[in-house]
């Protein structure tokens, strides 16, 4: 029987502000602890974490933001108790607690055993991609954010791992770095914080950029930033999820997108690719989140079917989870 990797993708788990107090008041199972017999059952389980972990009550010394998210040291243990193996920095709230407060994130998340991917002491250490050994096979993580070109780390000065997508010459260091990555281990995932918020459909620029990664040789391409899931569309082997949408937040609610309505992906991989992919249904409340309510379940599949269809792909209902599967290609406009 073929080795096979269960991995559970999930979108921005954000921790500070008012989730941070929640916390803090009913314990750091609150959050998650609905879904942590789901999340702990898988062989992985990676989140994007939109926020800093540290002590220290500071935000970022750069220009000015409009949204700040630091949570204190505690956060960590939602993240453990619900299983979190990688987390992906590279987003535009990694420096909200300032230089100071990204080095305590990577500090606490090393203390706790959780990797983590697309932020470092400088450039070098922001690129590089994380390696996981499970199963016999090694995945390769590497985390791109296209956006909040201030954080970007520098030869000396911690940040993310910055891309500029309006450079006609990044697509191609990008799919370079991913074709170096693919020739030393079994799997690439590449972990990608773009898009504008609130976009309703998924840009040709985007798609674009996604097969090109897909043919340099992502196994699969992990979206997350616009606060809403997005389809999820088959190239071959390879998988790519334009967004997984949100985990745990306080955020207000867009009642058009409504993003208190959300996914988890299941990813089964196999030595020779992608078998097969599921998504389940997820409720976002104030500070914790549970599995989707049947009005919820059928507008998120409702949606999401449609959203699929956009890029390709169909969606089909086996009892608690939604498979998603090989359809028509459309064209891609240029």
């Amino acid at each position: 029987m073929e080795r096979q990797i269960r991995l559970l993708l999930s979108g921005d788990a954000m921790l500070g502000r008012k989730v941070n107090e929640v916390l803090l008041q009913a314990g750091p199972e609150y959050p998650l602890g609905l879904l942590s017999s789901l999340t702990r059952s898988a062989d992985l389980f990676f989140t994007n974490l939109e926020c800093a972990i540290s002590p220290r009550k500071i935000i970022y010394s750069g220009p000015p933001k409009r949204f700040y998210f630091r949570a204190g040291p505690a956060a960590v243990e939602v993240l453990t108790h619900a299983g979190v193996d990688l987390v992906s920095l590279a987003n535009n709230h990694a420096l909200d607690a300032d230089f100071a407060g990204l080095l305590d994130t990577l500090a606490i998340l090393d203390e706790h055993g959780i990797r983590h991917t697309g932020a470092g002491h400088d450039m070098s250490e922001a690129s590089r991609p994380t390696l996981l050994d499970v199963k016999g096979m090694t995945l390769g993580v590497p985390s791109y954010c296209d956006h909040q070109r201030d954080f970007a780390a520098g030869e000396s000065c911690p940040g993310i791992r910055y891309v500029d997508l309006s450079d006609p010459e990044t697509t191609g260091w990008l799919c370079y770095e991913v074709a170096a990555l693919a020739r030393s281990v079994d799997h690439v995932i590449v972990a990608f914080h773009w898009q504008p918020n609130w976009v309703p459909h998924v840009l040709p620029i985007y798609r674009s950029l996604a097969r090109d990664l897909v043919s340099s040789g992502a196994r699969i391409i992990w979206g997350h930033s616009p606060h809403h899931f997005q389809g999820v569309e088959w190239i071959g082997r390879s998988i790519v999820i334009y967004s997984s949408g949100g985990l745990v937040d306080d955020y207000a609610l867009e009642p058009s997108f409504r993003n208190d309505r959300q996914l988890l992906f299941q990813v089964e991989i196999g030595i020779s690719g992608v078998e097969r992919v599921k998504a389940y249904p997820i409720e976002l409340g104030y500070a914790r989140t549970y599995p989707a309510g049947s009005e919820a379940r059928e507008w998120i599949i409702d949606r999401f079917q449609k959203r699929c269809a956009e890029v390709g792909s169909r969606v089909e209902v086996d009892h608690d989870w939604l498979d998603i599967l090989p359809g028509t290609v459309p064209t891609i406009s240029k």
